[in-house]
């Protein structure tokens, strides 16, 4: 991502303006942006936003920038990677090299060292109130309208945008539906009027979601584990989750994950996923079936696994 964006300024006219968008699968990018360039990118694993977005901004993965999802382990006990201060190298970010004016929203108003390693040295617009960015992120056609109007302000002053379209939490309480719908078109359409006036917009996004319905029975046989056979609780995202077994029960857990969760999952060892450790867990479980015990039973959509959904991700630019 860092080369493709450092290619799009040296061909830009007026300058760049780069809309990331959390949570878009490359289908509905290509229903939806209907005047764009779009090819497909493949997203990292696990397929998470933590995971994701400090890969495509500095082009490290995560064994090197040691964020593998989002909740890890730090130390003794586990982090999470969003909200809280677990440490990340320095890497400069391709926003950093080109002097980015960033408006981040959602991210500018997190005080972790995750927010911090994706917009060091950028010049950041002052995000809304929280109160906004919820209400906004509840109307996707009301979070776009709000997205282009800040960035139609600040457009005529700088050269180097990057804005942050937070979709993910809609998608994850109600799917793709036609608000989703509608708000694309209309970026697509907010995108194509810039690039008529001599920018280069590009769009991309950092997983897609799928549906996921857990297995209550799934969800009791994975905590269970978690108590009789970890030193800690679990780790990972939505449809990929770690443990931390005892010392002596590495391949015993590995082959009880197996049995337990069946169909509903491939269990890895970490390693075999280009996982660091210690911050994940060597035994790692990716979901694959709608059945699988993530996190948070409530969503509807999730993403993290290695579905096509989940992976693919758009890549789109907007020229004159």
């Amino acid at each position: 991502m860092p080369s493709r964006l450092e290619d799009a300024l040296r061909s830009a006219g007026r300058g760049v303006i780069v809309l990331a968008v959390d949570g878009l699968s490359s289908d509905v990018a290509k229903q939806t942006w209907l005047e764009a360039e779009i090819s497909t990118l493949t997203s990292t694993v696990p397929s998470t936003s933590a995971t994701a977005w400090l890969t495509a901004l500095t082009g490290a993965p995560a064994d090197v920038h040691r964020v593998p999802g989002t909740v890890y382990r730090n130390g003794s006990g586990l982090v999470h990677a969003i909200t809280g201060t677990p440490p990340i190298p320095v890497l400069p970010t391709v926003l950093e090299r080109h002097g980015a004016t960033v408006l981040a929203r959602e991210i500018d108003l997190l005080n972790g060292t995750w927010a911090q390693a994706l917009l060091r040295g950028c010049n950041r617009v002052p995000a809304p109130a929280q109160h906004k960015l919820t209400a906004q992120a509840e109307d996707p056609p009301l979070l776009v309208a709000n997205v282009v109007a800040d960035l139609d302000k600040v457009l005529p002053d700088h050269s180097f945008l990057w804005t942050y379209v937070n979709i993910d939490d809609h998608v994850h309480r109600h799917g793709y539906d036609e608000s989703v719908h509608e708000a694309m078109l209309r970026l697509d359409a907010h995108a194509s009027r810039w690039a008529a006036a001599g920018w280069t917009v590009v769009a991309h996004s950092d997983h897609g979601q799928v549906p996921v319905a857990a297995d209550p029975l799934l969800v009791e046989a994975w905590d269970a584990i978690v108590r009789e056979e970890c030193v800690i609780p679990s780790g990972g995202a939505g449809r990929v989750r770690w443990l931390y077994p005892k010392p002596d029960r590495l391949e015993a857990v590995f082959d009880r994950v197996a049995r337990t969760l069946g169909a509903s999952a491939t269990v890895h060892h970490a390693s075999e996923l280009g996982l660091p450790q210690p911050e994940t867990g060597p035994v790692v479980a990716v979901a694959a079936s709608e059945a699988f015990p993530v996190p948070d039973p409530s969503a509807r959509f999730e993403h993290g696994g290695l579905s096509r959904d989940e992976v693919d991700v758009p890549y789109a630019v907007w020229r004159t």
